[in-house]
């Protein structure tokens, strides 16, 4: 029998190996090196682009634990002893992180109102790249400039989240008694938690854009912007407070429901979950996607109509 001594150098030329830099690992228009946005940027052009492993392996580990959790509860409740670190820590992370927003926000609109001031707008759209990637880089110019304060509250929330949310739930999602489909419903708010982390930023440049664009004046479109960002989390809030609380209450209803009334206390309790699910995990990432896509489309019909 003859062993083929090539295969193995075969083998390694099949991996595609992603080698390039991190800066052009992200989309064209989010690059610090993008001449729409490093315009913007001034001395934050020499800001370093995000390592995204360090955010995998802390994820990981905690989606390890709570399905670890599953066959073995005490895991996770050594797991959540951090909580004490949690109500510390999230609550300055949230704070840092609405700053942020308030500043991507501010900044953008800045951006896009002098552009509408200065009549450059029609300069840029005759460059390559489309109105679509004009308006996202932008909003990505902004986020640059508070990507280092990012780094640190993505890192954060992925560290010490997933106690907060056990701690948040555990009136509706109980580790204990719901079984393991409160564990993966835990790692799911997790990624979602994430995720918008990621997405919002884009969502409030895209926002900033948006009223730079119809507001030519600098300090009112900055003004404006803020104020979205403000409204948009005390709506946010209040939706999901008064989901929570519904959510309670059907859990209520059930325990002190009698024979005749507990099917329709059931239902009442699944129909509470379902809503706390959209409400929590659907709409945070389905609004603002939709918000980016509608936002872009109104902006770009109005540039082109000036």
């Amino acid at each position: 029998m003859t062993t083929n001594v090539n295969q193995p150098e075969l083998l390694v030329d099949e991996i595609e190996v992603d080698d390039r830099p991190p800066m052009e690992r992200l989309p064209y228009w989010a690059r610090a090196t993008n001449p729409i946005v490093r315009r913007h940027l001034g001395l934050y052009w020499r800001t370093l682009p995000p390592e995204i492993e360090p955010l995998l392996y802390i994820t990981g580990t905690w989606i390890a634990l709570l399905l670890l959790g599953i066959v073995a509860p005490f895991v996770t409740d050594l797991a959540t002893t951090v909580i004490v670190v949690s109500v510390l820590v999230i609550p300055l992370a949230i704070i840092f992180y609405v700053r942020s927003l308030f500043s991507i926000a501010a900044n953008s609109a800045a951006a896009m109102s002098d552009e509408i001031r200065n009549n450059t707008m029609h300069l840029l759209m005759s460059t390559p790249m489309t109105v679509d990637q004009i308006f996202l880089g932008k909003a990505a110019a902004a986020i640059w400039r508070k990507m280092d304060d990012l780094i640190l509250i993505i890192q954060a929330a992925a560290l010490f989240g997933p106690p907060l949310i056990i701690m948040h739930y555990a009136g509706i999602f109980t580790l204990r008694d719901g079984g393991p489909i409160t564990y993966i419903l835990v790692i799911v708010f997790t990624v979602v938690s994430l995720l918008r982390i990621i997405i919002e930023p884009v969502m409030f440049g895209i926002i900033g854009v948006t009223i730079g664009a119809f507001v030519p004046f600098r300090s009112t479109a900055m003004t404006s912007a803020v104020a979205m960002v403000g409204f948009y989390f005390l709506l946010m809030v209040m939706l999901q407070q008064l989901n929570l609380e519904y959510a309670v209450a059907s859990m209520e209803a059930v325990q002190q429901a009698t024979e005749a009334t507990i099917d329709a206390a059931n239902f009442r309790l699944v129909l509470a979950v379902l809503q706390t699910i959209f409400v929590d995990l659907v709409l945070p990432l389905l609004l603002p996607y939709a918000i980016i896509r509608g936002f872009i489309r109104l902006v770009g019909r109005h540039v082109q109509s000036l």
